[in-house]
Parts: structure tokens; C-alpha cells; sequence
């Protein structure tokens, strides 16, 4: 297992620089929360890009990152982004950079926990109303790279080896997969296969295939497979539905547990902070499902919708989550001597 992508660390540092910008600075635990990450990974990509040097500016001009903590201690550690000198003066931008800032910035707020109402959203629009029909242009987005050779492991019945990143885990897995078929869903391409690793079905995006080989070797059992799940008699590559791939659980689901939580109605409004799986009616108060990853999440998520917050399936939870709540409580009691 590996980390990261170099185009995924930039792509966080694209929606994470903004947002710390706006509020005059940030902890490393702060970020980790808004952005889903582990704070030793926050710590690490921001260290990493206090070096990084803005190509076209004076000299010792970078990007203005400044990490004040120690590694022991990542999540206190202090982030205070200061913009270089290149970005005290106005710039002149002719329409093909006005362009390239706009498809950049919409690219960063559309990214996990980008502020779409922040600072970044505002000069968006701003710089979109000075340019207007000038970079109105249409754009032709590529298909990701692994397509083709998944496409024709599909048609030879062979299995590929795949190195798949799970934004749930921050991090990257090899997998081999014996492919069913492609398709497109909702915008996204899809490959839904059998797993080694997980020994089932599986669906995978694959513009989060990073490294993508044919290994040559014929599986020769797509019909059995396709028949078990209720797939096509023969691989297609039509446009689908989110409903087609729903029978076959998402490679994202190894690494989570549904925990279901019940919430009075009064706190309905912090619901929508966290990406749930279901919400349900009962009464004066809302049953919900979540996704969680890792206990830190779990704790961090009851200590904001506070004590009246039950968890319902506690029983049935593996035991660092059923007591993610009392060690949240207990942490903030040490807090004030208690």
C-alpha cells in the first residue's frame, strides 16, 4: 500500500491554500476534519509544499505555506498561509489565462471540502463577470487512461492488476480484478469486476485507477459471475444507471463501516455537515446511517451533534467504534480537570 498520487497531492493543496487563506490561519486538526484526511498526512503535504517554488516569480518566492508545530504533535501544529509578492500587485490577464484561472478554480471548488461560498467562489464569479462571452468555450474532457486496457480485458475474459485509490483511506491499493464489464454512470466511468483482495464483486471508478496492466491470464468465468450478480449475458459499454451498479458493492465500502446514528430533529441542520447513506423519519427525531472510516471520525462527528445524539447499532459495532463516543467525552473532561 501506498500513498497518494503527486496530482492528488495537488489537487488537496488546491482546495486546502484557499480555505486556509480565508480564515487567517488554521491547525493542522482543523483541516484534517474539513478535508477527510489524516492529520500526519495534512502535516506531511503542507511541510512538502512550504519548499515548493511558484514558477515565474522573484527569487525565494513559494507559495507562502508556513507549518509552526512538531511532527509529535501534528494536529495542533499552526498553518498560516502568506501570500508571495507575485499576488500583491494586480495582474493583467489576457482571456486565455482569465480561462485557465477559471477552469482551475472550478476544479478546487469542486473538490471534498472546498468552501463554495469562501473567498475562492467570490472571485470566481467576479473575475467570470469581467470576462463573460470572451471564455465562454466548450470543453471536450478526456477518458481516463486505464480505459482502454480495461476495455479489452473485458472482450479477452483476462485479468488486470490495478493500483486503486480509496479517498475513504487516503490511500492507494494494488487489486487484481477480473473484469465483468464497463459502463458509464452518472458522469463516471465504472469497472465492475470480481476482487481478489475482497474475494466478491466489486465496482470501481476508473479515473481512481492510477496504474492499470493486463496480466494475460484468462479468468474464464465472466458468464458465471455475470449471471450471479444479474448483469448482461455479454459485456457492454453503454450508459448505465447508479441503480445497475448498485447491486455490486463499491470498492470504497471495504474500508468503512455503516454506523447509525439517532439525531433529534432540533439538530436536522448538522446532518447535512457529514455525507451520509440514509436519513429516516421518526418522529421528533431523524435516524441516520454513515460511512465511517476510522474512530477519530466517529468521536469527532458526536462531540459536535452533541449529548442527545444515540448511537443505534452500537452492539453491532467492532469495539474502537462502539466507544468512540465515551473516549471523545473523556478526552474533553481531562480537558477542564474533571
Amino acid at each position: 500500500m501506498r500513498g497518494p498520487s503527486t496530482s492528488t497531492k495537488i489537487e488537496r493543496l488546491l482546495a486546502i491554500v484557499p480555505w486556509v487563506v480565508e480564515r487567517g490561519g488554521a491547525t493542522v486538526g482543523d483541516i484534517a476534519e474539513r478535508f477527510e484526511m489524516r492529520p500526519a498526512a495534512v502535516y506531511d503535504l503542507l511541510l512538502a509544499a512550504m519548499c515548493y517554488e511558484v514558477a515565474g516569480a522573484g527569487a525565494y518566492e513559494n507559495l507562502g505555506i508556513v507549518v509552526f508545530g512538531d511532527e509529535g504533535d501534528a494536529g495542533e501544529a499552526w498553518v498560516h498561509v502568506e501570500p508571495g509578492a507575485m499576488l500583491d500587485r494586480p495582474l493583467n490577464l489576457s482571456v486565455p489565462q482569465a480561462f485557465g484561472i477559471l477552469v482551475a478554480g472550478q476544479s478546487a471548488l469542486a473538490l471534498r471540502g472546498a468552501d463554495r461560498s469562501g473567498a475562492l467562489a467570490t472571485a470566481l464569479d467576479k473575475l467570470r463577470a469581467a470576462y463573460g462571452e470572451r471564455v465562454r468555450v466548450s470543453v471536450e474532457l478526456p477518458l481516463p487512461r486505464s480505459l482502454p486496457t480495461l476495455r479489452e480485458a473485458v472482450r479477452v475474459r483476462t485479468t488486470v492488476s490495478i493500483h486503486y485509490y480509496t479517498p475513504n483511506t487516503d490511500a492507494v491499493t494494488e487489486r487484481r480484478v477480473d473484469p465483468l464489464d464497463v459502463s458509464l454512470a452518472d458522469g463516471h466511468w465504472y469497472l465492475r469486476g470480481w476482487c481478489h483482495l475482497r474475494q466478491d464483486l466489486r465496482s470501481f471508478r476508473v479515473d481512481r485507477v492510477e496504474e492499470c496492466s493486463d496480466t494475460g491470464e484468462v479468468h474464464g468465468r465472466s458468464a458465471e459471475l455475470r449471471e450471479a450478480s444479474g448483469g448482461p449475458a455479454e459485456p457492454r459499454e453503454a450508459p448505465g444507471s447508479s441503480a445497475e451498479l448498485g447491486a455490486v458493492a463499491p470498492a470504497e465500502s471495504d474500508e468503512t463501516t455503516d454506523v447509525v446514528l439517532s439525531i433529534p430533529r432540533s439538530d436536522l441542520w448538522q446532518v447535512e455537515a457529514y455525507p451520509s447513506r440514509e436519513v429516516r423519519d421518526n418522529g421528533d427525531r431523524c435516524i441516520v446511517t454513515y460511512a465511517i472510516r476510522s474512530p477519530f471520525v466517529l468521536s469527532q462527528m458526536l462531540l459536535r451533534l452533541g449529548a442527545e445524539t444515540q448511537v443505534v447499532n452500537a452492539a453491532e459495532l467492532p469495539p474502537e467504534l462502539a466507544e468512540a463516543g465515551s473516549a471523545a467525552a473523556a478526552s474533553i473532561l481531562e480537558l477542564y480537570g474533571t
